[in-house]
């Protein structure tokens, strides 16, 4: 499937949300049950990160792959510093003008910044994560077997409590 074929189911389904319905129906789940672990650190001590599926990164990265059909496993780190104005978003396969007008709608660092400044959270942790969420196949074996993990230690050395995790 093409890049426009991909952008235009993408305005479809955001516009006609039975057939986006239809669609996700056929999908497997991934799992029976989602894991629980109760919270060790309260939220007004905690480091907070966040990884955003929707392909958000620093314009100065490479964009994601949107000519392999089974995406890009790939991810971007972006610095808790950014300014919201530096970010962009390489993704087909949703519609994304909302967030191509405040990166906030997929990418919340302003919310956490503000968590932070409020006491709602410790802090802002110091590095971030964009990526794709269509990642089918091998790429889907990529990102469990390698960025996932690199993901995780990325966060572990930050010393991140806790991970927002955005779609697209």
């Amino acid at each position: 499937m093409g890049r426009r074929q991909n952008r235009l189911l993408a305005w479809l389904y955001t516009r006609v949300p039975a057939l986006a319905r239809r669609y996700a129906a056929r999908l497997r789940p991934v799992a029976d049950a989602v894991p629980w672990t109760e919270p060790r650190v309260p939220l007004a001590r905690a480091t907070v990160g966040l990884v955003t599926l929707a392909g958000v990164h620093l314009r100065e990265q490479p964009p994601f792959d949107m000519t392999h059909a089974a995406g890009d496993a790939s991810f971007r780190v972006i610095p808790a510093t950014v300014v919201i104005n530096d970010l962009t978003i390489t993704h087909d396969y949703y519609d994304h003008a909302a967030a191509d007008r405040d990166p906030n709608v997929v990418f919340p660092l302003a919310r956490l910044r503000e968590f932070a400044a409020a006491g709602r959270i410790g802090r802002v942790a110091p590095r971030h994560v964009g990526a794709m969420g269509h990642v089918l196949g091998l790429e889907e074996r990529r990102l469990v077997e390698q960025s996932a993990p690199a993901i995780a230690q990325l966060f572990l050395a930050d010393h991140v409590d806790y991970v927002v995790l955005s779609p697209g």
